[in-house]
């Protein structure tokens, strides 16, 4: 089994979560079998799935698979009708469309928090003592059962939490201590699993003795997504091949020219304590590799784009003087330079629009942006949508006539592929790696250096000056798009597979 290792698959993703989504959906349409492996417990996976078109068929969670729930159908338990409150006893009062409140001769004893986009299902009841201190939380998955019991000190802090199975027959502990003012989880207890109780300090010693049963049962490749869990899969034992592929750039410094020592922060444990314990690095350009290969000696280094375009119908519906952003609204990706950009060409083009399409982390930067938007006196123009995917974002950049991107570094832009592969051209800065071979400048859209505003609203002039002229980018951006379609890259895994054979297993 082929397993692309993430945290979760949340209710907002982000490019690492789709190009493993993506990934997986590319497997099995050249009949390989692949899951994605998620180690963060969520109550709420179902629904988090459907929004991203998945099933559980697709993902194997750790705590469902401890739990034992992995098959559960699901089941819709609206408040009013749940077993575990008795109505004989208790009076549900409703409050809003978030939360009811569970009564007993006038009082308050619990409250029942609505499962997030449903109406009236349960997702979780939190228990008040005499006192009106929440004693104890139950969590309700959304297939429909109890999954989980969270219980409180009397000072609020959070004690024991416990993991059920169907049944409510408990399967998995975690306690929590405080140390030295800060309350930690100290100790994952799995409760009679194969005939016995297993101990771990920390959830990623837990994570790896789960990846390292799955290697115990089949043959398993293990291709890991993010970093922050590189040490729990750099420990797993049995598997046929283990991975790390970068989403983003290594290096520090992403403007410099020629190859760096210098890594980012949170992969220095990666470049040098774990490379050792992987197969190798998959990357999203050759430029990329070169410049690892010529500092670190990795076993395999191997090229393979981060994510692939799909067949579209080219728009007939098209405004080239909207302009659009497409990402997270955070300091890396320099959104006020969009803003920047977007200001000096509405100066000249008052035709011209902006909307972000994105969420902001942290919240701060779109309320600096909104300061920047209301100083320049352009809140008539420029609009935050707020975070979409699927069809939304299919939608926005079928109307749209320019993608901007101002990110620090970019391994590959997975939103500018999808602009490409609509038609859209592309204004980014000149960073590394991965927008070099996106963006031919002059056909398909400009690359300008790094913070050069000005440089970049005047290639966004030239680009939408006039239809024919955006016409031409438009049909250059179509071309390039084909490049990177996803026979195209699967020829790819096929190849780089012939030359290291633990790359996946087919």
């Amino acid at each position: 089994m082929n397993y692309f290792v993430n945290e979760n698959i949340f209710t907002l993703n982000s490019g690492t979560e789709f190009s493993a989504i993506k990934r997986l959906k590319m497997f099995k349409n050249h009949q390989v079998e692949a899951k994605i492996l998620t180690r963060n417990y969520n109550s709420q996976l179902s629904g988090d799935l459907k929004r991203v078109g998945l099933t559980h068929d697709d993902v194997i969670n750790m705590y469902d698979y401890f739990q034992e729930v992995m098959n559960v159908p699901e089941k819709d338990v609206d408040v009013r009708y749940t077993e575990k409150i008795d109505k004989r006893k208790y009076h549900i009062e409703g409050i809003d469309a978030n939360e009811s409140l569970i009564k007993h001769a006038g009082q308050t004893i619990a409250k029942v928090l609505i499962a997030p986009a449903t109406v009236g299902l349960v997702g979780a009841i939190e228990y008040n003592d005499s006192m009106n201190h929440v004693v104890a939380k139950d969590i309700w998955d959304r297939r429909g059962f109890l999954s989980s019991t969270q219980y409180f000190h009397p000072d609020g802090t959070q004690g024991a939490q416990m993991f059920f199975d169907i049944n409510g027959t408990p399967k998995l502990e975690i306690t929590h201590m405080n140390i030295q003012g800060v309350l930690n989880p100290t100790m994952y207890k799995l409760l009679n699993y194969k005939g016995k109780n297993r101990r771990f300090n920390r959830e990623e010693e837990l994570f790896t003795f789960f990846m390292s049963e799955l290697a115990s049962q089949e043959p398993s490749v293990f291709i890991n997504d993010r970093p922050s869990l590189i040490p729990a899969v750099a420990t797993v034992s049995g598997a046929v091949g283990k991975w790390q592929l970068l989403h983003n750039s290594h290096s520090k410094n992403n403007q410099q020219a020629g190859a760096s020592r210098s890594v980012a922060g949170y992969l220095q444990d990666f470049f040098s304590l774990y490379k050792d314990n992987f197969d190798g690095l998959i990357v999203a350009t050759k430029q990329q590799k070169d410049e690892i290969s010529k500092y670190y000696d990795f076993k395999h280094i191997v090229t393979l784009t981060d994510t692939y375009s799909k067949k579209v119908k080219k728009s007939i519906s098209r405004d080239k003087n909207k302009i659009i952003y497409i990402g997270r609204l955070s300091l890396e990706k320099k959104p006020a330079d969009v803003l920047g950009i977007f200001a000096k060409v509405h100066e000249k083009f008052p035709e011209t629009s902006l909307d972000f399409y994105g969420y902001s982390s942290p919240l701060e930067v779109q309320k600096d942006l909104e300061k920047l938007v209301e100083a320049n006196n352009l809140k008539k123009v420029v609009n935050f949508k707020g975070y979409h995917s699927g069809e939304v974002i299919e939608a926005a950049l079928d109307k749209a006539g320019l993608l901007l991107n101002t990110s620090e570094g970019e391994a590959f832009g997975m939103n500018v592929l999808e602009a490409l592969n609509h038609g859209v051209p592309v204004v980014a800065y000149k960073v590394k790696y991965g927008l070099n071979e996106q963006i031919e400048d002059g056909g398909n859209g400009y690359l300008v250096p790094y913070g050069a505003i000005q440089t970049a609203a005047d290639s966004v002039i030239e680009i939408i000056r006039s239809k024919a002229n955006w016409d031409k980018f438009s049909r250059s951006a179509y071309a390039k798009a084909k490049e990177y379609s996803e026979e195209a890259v699967w020829s790819q895994w096929l190849n780089e597979k012939i030359i290291v054979d633990s790359l996946f297993i087919k």
